[in-house]
């Protein structure tokens, strides 16, 4: 269950710093005479080394001098530099932000929170986001010891709290929402008090702080499920989650600082944000990047056509009829192919050694699924077959025949711990079956009226199994004991093929006729991409997500082309490929982005 905010974001780099201004344990940059503005009092005059000064009206290059310096300080601290930014402050007579913000900063960092909703909000009362209690602010107005800058939260001269102005609160950005900003902090608060396993504290949180804010009806429901986990670890594994003493709080915090008003408190990291826009940028425009590697910044970025896997560097001719299917091993090491023949080959890679040749099936194979440890591998038999065989890949022997259908098996998906795997087929009396990957024993079975399943796909993180119908794709709970249906996205004008799940287990490829595919929403349904100018109207036509960090999207043709396309919907490529006939199948090898391979009518299975 995950309880991220609206938008969902990975931890930050260990490169980074976890707040504004600070770096491989160095203090932040901090002054102490800032206004309102963010600016010091001697912003137009200041008088610096060089004579100069960093005025309201100065550009450098085209951009505001006052941010570029603001974000170079920033930066600088990121880095490592606190001397360096330092005498940028001195030099321009800027501050990075605000006392008031940077006390907000430390307040969440230490998970002060009656502290951190006053700097925030101020004393505008409840009505405007909820300021802190009474009793927080006379003890903050008190005159012991209130500085921040004299407190463990901080070093520097003494300021008090009316000083840093927490009456009125920091001024946020546009559009920034005083309920959600609320609502995350005590959402962290009430986390912290439930690993502490204090659970009278957090059951105070959320029926005095959370429900009243009526802010996110689902998520407050999510939130009240974890008042049943039985120790921490529990805790923190069903609401994804790494605790107070993880990075939660320097995410609750760079969440908090983008509504904040830049004037004030910078976002986190915000050279190193426009870095990676400038980076992203330059890869959507290059038709033909294919690596992981970061672009230098030194010179602008651009890959040559002739570094892409266009070219066939092997013909594998050892199938007697038409290629339906292939497959490369998890660990990469093996190739699998199948088709009409009903005969499965599997190579070594990169060699393509014939390591087996697996015959059982009586009828055309359509479908493979290897085991995550590439250790077994699941067979799928069509019409008069119609049976699911299990492999051992090592040996070549099978491990059991799975015979509980009477039409076609379709498809076959492993869940990710390789404990266990579903069967689909078009037997509407045997449609969806979990089975035990150990006792090769049903655990599990979906029955529902007129269920005939085309393909299935279990996401990488083994939340979701996704099964295709003609016109509809269904969403089941895989990690629940129930297994109940999520979601059910209607395609009542498209006739549907295949599916195929990216590696974040957010987004799922639907080949369909005619002549498109469509990149969706696994748990909402909505289209992202549409991809067209290949040719399907007749055949079953496979495709994927591939090349590095999945940035593209390859697909047969029945014109006996590969079509390559980047997941912007950019058509890169058109391969001559398997003439005569169709291109019926296409698989991107998983570590290895120069290699792709392709199987068609031709009997033959291009790498």
């Amino acid at each position: 269950m995950r309880l991220d905010t609206n938008s969902p974001r990975q931890p930050a780099s260990p490169t980074h710093a976890a707040s504004n201004g600070s770096s491989n344990g160095v203090s932040p940059v901090k002054f102490t005479n800032g206004q309102a503005n963010g600016h010091s009092k001697s912003d137009s005059n200041a008088s610096v080394a060089n004579g100069t000064t960093v005025g309201d009206d100065e550009v450098w290059q085209g951009h505001n001098k006052k941010e570029v310096t603001r974000i170079l300080i920033q930066s600088l601290a990121d880095l490592g530099f606190p001397s360096a930014a330092k005498q940028l402050c001195r030099e321009s007579g800027l501050e990075l932000e605000q006392p008031s913000a940077a006390a907000f900063r430390q307040a969440v960092l230490d998970g002060d929170w009656p502290t951190a909703e006053l700097l925030l909000f101020g004393t505008g009362g409840e009505e405007d986001a909820g300021a802190a209690d009474t009793e927080t602010m006379s003890m903050l107005d008190s005159s012991k010891g209130m500085s921040i800058f004299d407190s463990k939260r901080a070093k520097g001269p003494r300021s008090s709290w009316r000083e840093i102005g927490y009456q009125k609160g920091l001024p946020l950005a546009n559009g920034a929402m005083k309920s959600e900003m609320l609502f995350m902090m005590r959402q962290q608060k009430y986390l912290e008090l439930l690993e502490q396993r204090d659970l009278a504290g957090a059951l105070h949180v959320l029926r005095e702080e959370l429900t009243p804010l009526r802010h996110d009806t689902g998520r407050l429901h999510a939130l009240s499920s974890l008042m049943m986990c039985q120790s921490a670890d529990d805790l923190r594994g069903q609401a994804n989650w790494d605790g107070a003493a993880g990075q939660s709080r320097n995410l609750l915090l760079s969440d908090l600082s983008r509504c904040i008003s830049p004037t004030v408190m910078l976002p986190e990291h915000r050279l190193a944000t426009l870095l990676d826009e400038v980076k992203s940028s330059w890869i959507q425009n290059c038709l033909y990047h294919n690596t992981s590697e970061s672009p230098s910044l030194f010179v602008d970025h651009t890959c040559a056509r002739d570094e892409f896997p266009l070219k066939t560097i092997l013909n594998l001719k050892d199938h007697q009829d038409e290629v339906w299917f292939l497959a490369f091993s998890p660990d990469g090491t093996m190739l699998a192919t199948t088709g009409k023949d009903a005969v499965i080959i599997i190579y070594s890679v990169p060699k393509f050694d014939i390591l087996h040749k697996l015959e059982r099936h009586s009828a055309g194979v359509c479908y493979l699924a290897w085991s995550p440890d590439s250790k077994r591998l699941i067979s799928c038999g069509k019409e008069q077959d119609n049976t699911a065989i299990v492999w051992d890949t090592e040996t070549g022997d099978h491990i059991g025949v799975l015979q509980h259908f009477t039409y076609a098996v379709t498809a076959a998906a492993w869940s990710p711990s390789g404990t266990s795997f579903v069967v689909a087929s078009q037997d509407s009396e045997a449609p969806l079956i979990l089975y035990d990957a150990n006792r090769l024993e049903k655990i599990y079975s979906w029955k529902e009226d007129n269920l005939r399943v085309y393909d299935i796909a279990i996401s990488p993180d083994g939340s979701r199994l996704v099964a295709l119908l003609a016109s509809k794709i269904l969403v089941y709970d895989l990690a629940m004991p129930m297994r109940a249906r999520l979601a059910e996205h209607p395609m009542d004008d498209e006739r549907l093929t295949s599916v195929y799940i990216s590696r974040d287990s957010m987004r799922m490829l639907v080949g369909m006729n005619e002549n498109k595919i469509k990149m969706m929403s696994i748990d909402t349904g909505e289209v992202l991409q549409v991809f067209e100018g290949h040719k399907q109207t007749q055949f079953m036509i496979r495709n994927a997500f591939g090349g590095a960090q999945e940035t593209f999207v390859v697909s047969g043709s029945e014109d006996s082309r590969i079509y390559i396309w980047r997941t912007n919907g950019q058509l890169v490529e058109a391969l001559e490929a398997h003439r005569p006939g169709c291109v019926n199948t296409v698989a991107w090898h998983p570590t290895d982005p120069a290699m792709f391979a392709s199987a068609g009518d031709d009997a033959v299975v291009r790498m």
